[in-house]
């Protein structure tokens, strides 16, 4: 008889504010500086006044792949037809640990902790708007106690079942080239709905036991998912939930790449994978592809992750590849 799949990650979809709906709630920054608030300098992205304080509002476009600083949303007046756009976050800024990304609106925070609940000092979110024909169409990261407009839609823990610790692995696996193919054959328009993520083959929290080399395949994703995430000062407290109580990680590309092959040939594994199957889905991100051959001249993150399958085939968790 055909198996049941299990449900082996308890956490539940929430949505935040609704872009229309809760609008009443959104101010901008000028509306909140002609109203008498202020930026504290060790919060700069919040507004205060007394005993109020705004947080900012987060829209899909300001987080990528273990990046909550990813864009700024800047106002162009310039535009009538859309007059707030993205600003990718640049090399020098994302390597300041002080940098926050600026958002286009902000919310009352009691409005903030009503809507997320519990003590969460952070929380996955994903892109809700995405296409299987861009350059990927799973996009999740971990980001702080903010707002979250209903195009950023959070996972969160069923506590107390859920260890905290376990976060990176599922992040992990959602930002995956393997998991990213699945989606991408789901997916049928612009919108990654819940009913499409919760069935989606996800590897469950016990097959991070497998042994590579001298570390676990959970030892693996937490380290690497620390130094990809906790490159930024309010991600203090997920550095403290993975056991980690030094200075945020300076941002690295070159390191960032390297970690990032290694993970996705650590999921091509824990999906049973070959180095074919790896090949022929990675064939399927021609945008990827694409930049990869305009920046290197090849295809560069194919090759290291088929590199990294090896070394990882051959136990060897720490050598850097080279291709």
């Amino acid at each position: 008889s055909r198996s049941r799949p299990r449900r082996t990650w308890p956490v539940y979809y929430r949505t935040m504010f609704h872009m229309t709906n809760d609008s009443h709630l959104f101010r901008t920054a000028a509306q909140l500086e002609a109203q008498g608030f202020y930026r504290p300098l060790e919060n700069p992205n919040h507004w205060r006044k007394g005993e109020e304080q705004y947080l900012p509002l987060y829209q899909g476009r300001m987080i990528w792949h273990f990046d909550h600083r990813a864009n700024s949303v800047r106002m162009n007046p310039e535009s009538t037809h859309n007059p707030y756009l993205s600003e990718q976050v640049t090399a020098p800024q994302h390597a300041d640990p002080e940098f926050v990304p600026q958002s286009q609106y902000w919310v009352p925070s009691e409005s903030v902790g009503g809507k997320l609940g519990g003590d969460l000092n952070y929380v996955l979110a994903f892109r809700d708007i995405t296409n299987p024909t861009n350059i990927r169409t799973m996009v999740a990261a971990l980001i702080p106690p903010v707002g979250a407009g209903n195009k950023v839609p959070l996972l969160v823990p069923s506590a107390p079942r859920f260890d905290r610790d376990k976060v990176a692995c599922l992040i992990s696996n959602l930002n995956s080239f393997p998991f990213d193919y699945v989606v991408r054959q789901k997916i049928q328009g612009t919108q990654l709905n819940w009913f499409i993520v919760e069935q989606l083959p996800v590897i469950a929290p016990d097959d991070y036991g497998r042994q590579f080399g001298n570390k676990t395949a959970r030892e693996l994703v937490q380290d690497h998912v620390l130094r990809l995430t906790y490159t930024a000062n309010d991600m203090i407290p997920f550095a403290k939930d993975m056991g980690y109580d030094g200075p945020p990680f300076i941002w690295d590309e070159e390191e960032r790449r390297h970690l990032r092959a290694r993970l996705d040939a650590l999921y091509f594994h824990l999906y049973g994978l070959s180095r074919d199957d790896a090949e022929y889905i990675l064939s399927t991100f021609p945008i990827v592809k694409k930049e990869d051959e305009k920046r290197f001249g090849k295809y560069l993150t194919r090759d290291l992750i088929l590199a990294y399958m090896s070394a990882l085939q051959a136990g060897d968790t720490e050598t850097v590849v080279a291709v």
